[in-house]
């Protein structure tokens, strides 16, 4: 399909294909919701769609979605935050992201959270975990929805001429144009699992068996043992392996002249 074609969709069913799209990417689908918003507001500005019906589309359909992983992460727990996580293609900074935004902001953190890829997904349960009420929580969403949708889409709507000279070029390459995208969109994806899959091989090469620690500690053999895990982990979790200290990874070098050099070294997170 040539993006011709696509804003031809995107004039008929804008107030369909719009919401689908950002609630893909609620879900952590890398779909182009923002050059579909973008695309949406020069539409309008040309008299070909309708801006408030699209937004006030997106709100329907995005809010109701975020209230549903807000109950769950207030019914699940850190749980839920960390399977989602797993499903990002950056899951090794995820959470620690997401909580430190949260701790620093709070609840007014939920107003950026679309604009921060991966943060659109995990924020709504995060709120839940850390207490936020359905009320309150509904409140901050729909402005984070409504300033962000209405963003893009008033970016959309004030290049209007710039975007549809962008639209014609693209509509002459025709398929070309389209390919092009998917295989860039696809390489993204790819090199982001290839890379850590290259990290996570390189950590089974220097990895300890649970029974191979055992038994040391058993041997008294000088170990030393630290938790990496984050607060919300921990609170997922609330045990840890005997005799090992917690340490929140990004606080790991404001401790290193008290991690003993002459022993070995066990490192955990999860």
């Amino acid at each position: 399909m040539d993006p011709t074609h696509g804003v031809g969709l995107l004039e008929k069913y804008s107030v369909v294909i719009a919401p689908v799209l950002v609630v893909a990417e609620q879900v952590g689908i890398p779909l182009p919701a923002v050059p579909a918003l973008l695309a949406v507001g020069a539409l309008a500005a040309k008299g070909r769609a309708s801006l408030l019906l699209a937004i006030g589309a997106i709100a329907a359909l995005a809010l109701p979605v975020d209230l549903v992983w807000h109950h769950l992460g207030r019914r699940r727990g850190a749980r839920v935050l960390s399977g989602l996580c797993r499903l990002s293609l950056e899951p090794d900074v995820c959470v620690r992201r997401t909580e430190n935004l949260f701790l620093r902001h709070g609840v007014r953190a939920l107003l950026v959270s679309k604009f921060l890829p991966g943060l659109t997904t995990v924020m709504p349960p995060l709120a839940g975990i850390f207490g936020v009420s359905r009320l309150r929580f509904a409140l901050y969403d729909l402005a984070g929805i409504l300033v962000w949708a209405g963003l893009w889409t008033g970016i959309g709507y004030a290049f209007s001429d710039a975007i549809e000279e962008i639209a014609l070029r693209a509509g002459a390459l025709g398929r070309t144009a389209g390919l092009a995208v998917v295989a860039a969109l696809i390489g993204y994806v790819v090199l982001k699992y290839v890379r850590r899959w290259l990290f996570l091989r390189r950590l089974r090469i220097a990895r300890i068996s649970p029974e191979d620690l055992q038994r040391e500690i058993e041997a008294g053999q000088d170990v030393t043992i630290l938790d990496l895990r984050t607060a919300l982990d921990v609170t997922a979790t609330p045990y840890a392996i005997p005799g090992s200290r917690w340490i929140k990874a990004e606080s790991l070098d404001e401790h290193l002249a008290e991690i003993p050099r002459d022993r070995e070294l066990v490192l955990y997170c999860s």
